[in-house]
């Protein structure tokens, strides 16, 4: 079969490979779709290195059972599936509490994982475990199916994490693939004012069209001052989702009593100041959130299958997998939001 291998850094080469052969309780998948996520992008060009070449990436995955492994039950070939990157024990303390997205014996497939890394999607087949397995709705297409897990991730986030409630006024900084989502599921929640902030016009615009209330252009606009004359009260919820160091101070800069602060985006190594005690006088309460559970990727394709939220909206890109190198390129344009990879 086809895949895109991950030889090194920047050496991500297009090889004929062995097809896997489903092993007890796994299927054999015929991948769909699969997204490009911006720690597949990272591992390309080095700066994320959690991982051992060689490996296939692509851990955002749809696609259509091909063949059943010894001891499967309850799935047949042709069942169009979803597919979580993340494999647990369900024994560990941390699966037992429902956190599995800390699990000590985890594994995950594509490389976006802190520990044991199993390949991902960028090719023509993979095999998975029956654990991981999400039944796709007939009617979804494959661009938004391949989108639930980070899909799911922006729900854990928003949702069940810092608790948006109804009428709340959020402000999510970066409107990068994870931003645009938070801001899709924020509007369906029923969030009071949204607004979300970004460099990018192109992006601001995708957001307008998603239903947020209001975008800022942080390069050319104070975001701090243009929130509160927006808020005159400041925001309930503010999100990081830019991934730097000056969106983490940006929503910092945000925070008035009360005000939850989520560091969504994948923060780069560094140091912000922030004082402990306005956060003390303040109330402030701080979060994080990232990956998924089994609880977030089941509520997350019961709402794509309902039409709550489009995430398909926000893809801008496809491309065969043989032009995976045509892909990563786009990666690097400000002009794109989420590219698939369809093989």
């Amino acid at each position: 079969m086809l895949a895109a291998v991950l030889e090194g850094v920047g050496d991500l080469r297009l090889r004929d490979v062995p097809k896997p052969v489903p092993q007890r309780g796994q299927v054999l998948v015929r991948i769909k779709a699969c997204g490009i996520c911006q720690t597949d992008y990272s591992a390309f060009t080095g700066r994320r290195m959690n991982w051992q070449p060689p490996m296939i990436m692509g851990h955002e995955m749809a696609g259509v059972i091909e063949e059943l492994g010894p001891e499967v039950e309850g799935w047949q070939a042709g069942d169009e599936v979803v597919i979580s990157p993340v494999i647990t024990c369900g024994k560990c303390r941390w699966c037992r509490l429902g956190m599995s997205n800390h699990c000590k014996n985890g594994i995950v497939l594509g490389g976006d994982g802190q520990d044991i890394v199993w390949d991902g999607a960028f090719a023509e087949y993979m095999a998975a475990p029956t654990e991981i397995l999400y039944r796709k709705p007939k009617h979804v297409p494959w661009e938004a199916a391949c989108l639930t897990e980070p899909l799911a991730g922006s729900y854990k986030g928003m949702i069940e994490y810092s608790q948006l409630r109804l009428g709340e006024d959020v402000v999510i900084i970066g409107a990068g693939g994870m931003g645009l989502l938070l801001a899709e599921i924020a509007v369906a929640a029923g969030a009071g004012r949204c607004i979300v902030a970004d460099t990018v016009d192109f992006r601001l615009n995708k957001a307008l069209e998603l239903g947020v209330d209001y975008v800022i252009n942080a390069g050319r606009e104070d975001v701090h001052k243009r929130v509160y004359e927006l808020l005159d009260e400041g925001p309930d919820l503010v999100f990081e989702a830019a991934g730097t160091l000056d969106a983490a101070r940006t929503a910092f800069s945000l925070m008035r009593e009360a005000t939850r602060i989520n560091m969504f985006g994948v923060i780069i190594p560094g140091e912000i100041e922030v004082s402990p005690m306005r956060i003390h006088w303040q109330e402030t309460r701080m979060d994080a959130s990232f990956s998924v559970t089994q609880r977030v990727m089941t509520k997350s394709i019961e709402l794509i299958g309902k039409g709550k939220v489009h995430p398909e909206k926000i893809v801008t890109h496809t491309f065969p997998l043989s032009q995976i190198h045509e892909a990563m390129q786009t990666m690097a344009t400000p002009e794109r939001i989420k590219i698939v990879i369809k093989p």
